[in-house]
């Protein structure tokens, strides 16, 4: 049913992904050799900084030679303040990300503050947040998004990605997270008038397509790409009522990846729209969870989130998701006609994990 819906949707996409990338003057360069990409990075030093963490991209760059690193351990405003500083001190021309999302995070906030070329190596297919223009880092305790640029530049290691399997299901799982985005963007426009951008929603709706339809790792690449562009202006097709729940579980749950709590999340919301909305909107609601569920099993995701579905995550998520519509209140989502303190979320999760 979903796979219906979203196929004459997604006509003429992968040019749209072409003519955005181009558009924005994106070079995607992918490495299979090590050795190659080694140089690479080696030729890279004369001229930028990278940034990057403790774990293992950091030790990575090390462990080869490469020591204009700025390390962080937090993807915070802080960190920012003191890279440019790294930066100007050491008379860096760019700024490589290189490693995860909060690596890749402080990278683009600080390029675009020194307005310097910013160059992104992902070292893992963990969510679709790699190339898009929006960094999301804490300042004062506080998680929030920032409007940045777009690389000129995404280097990607296949033969790093090929070793991260638990990353590349997270990526999938982040990538089907816009299900329920698009549902909530169609919940506003009968709410609320909300226009619908046919762009951001031909992108969002062909990186779950790509998922869905995906023999081998460029196919996940091809959506993680595609939905990165999607956030161009903001992540609204792509982040929704099921990235509100990832965040309220974040901060008690740091153990997992985004996107395995934007899995679990994904399930949730679509158990709600089925059980509690009745409205035409792009997919059918009352049939949501059900075929939400069949992708997860055809992308072979759904193990993965079930093994977060323990007793003690049900017990703790279950009173902390009745503040989920205080997280982002001026974005339109279900969250604004359900009223979350209304619904036991014991009870939902405890039938999903039934169910899956």
């Amino acid at each position: 049913m979903l796979e219906k819906t979203i196929s004459p949707l997604i006509k003429n996409s992968k040019e749209l992904l072409k003519k955005e990338l181009k558009r924005e003057k994106i070079k995607v360069r992918r490495r299979k050799s090590e050795r190659r990409f080694l140089n690479e990075l080696k030729d890279m030093e004369r001229k930028y900084v990278f940034v990057s963490d403790t774990g293992f991209a950091g030790e990575y760059l090390k462990s080869h030679g490469i020591s204009k690193i700025f390390q962080i351990i937090r993807e915070d405003i802080k960190n920012v303040s003191e890279c440019k500083k790294f930066l100007l001190k050491v008379r860096g021309k760019g700024v490589v990300g290189f490693g995860g999302g909060r690596s890749l995070d402080v990278a683009k906030k600080v390029a675009y503050d020194t307005e310097k070329k910013l160059i992104l190596i992902p070292t893992a297919p963990s969510h679709n947040g790699l190339i898009s223009r929006t960094a999301s880092l804490y300042e004062n305790s506080k998680k929030k998004s920032f409007l940045c640029k777009y690389p000129s530049k995404v280097v990607i290691p296949y033969f790093l990605w090929k070793s991260a399997k638990r990353h590349a299901k997270a990526g999938i799982l982040d990538v089907l997270g816009s299900i329920t985005a698009v549902e909530d963007v169609y919940l506003s426009h009968n709410h609320t008038n909300e226009k619908i951008s046919i762009r951001e929603l031909k992108l969002a709706l062909f990186g779950i397509f790509s998922v869905i339809k995906m023999k081998k790792l460029k196919d996940l690449e091809v959506a993680l790409l595609a939905q990165g562009l999607a956030m161009k202006n903001s992540s609204r097709y792509c982040s929704g009522s099921e990235h509100e729940i990832e965040k309220c579980l974040a901060q008690e749950f740091k153990n997992y990846f985004h996107g395995e709590l934007v899995g679990v999340g994904t399930l949730i919301s679509a158990k709600v729209y089925s059980e509690k909305v009745s409205e035409n909107l792009i997919f059918d609601p009352e049939s949501l969870f059900d075929e939400t569920v069949k992708l997860y099993k055809k992308c072979s995701v759904l193990s993965t989130v079930k093994k977060i579905l323990y007793v003690d995550f049900i017990s703790k998520s279950s009173e902390i998701l009745k503040n989920v519509h205080k997280i982002r209140p001026e974005r339109f989502t279900l969250w604004n006609i359900i009223n979350p303190r209304k619904l036991n979320f014991r009870e939902i999760l405890l039938e999903i994990k039934e169910t899956i």
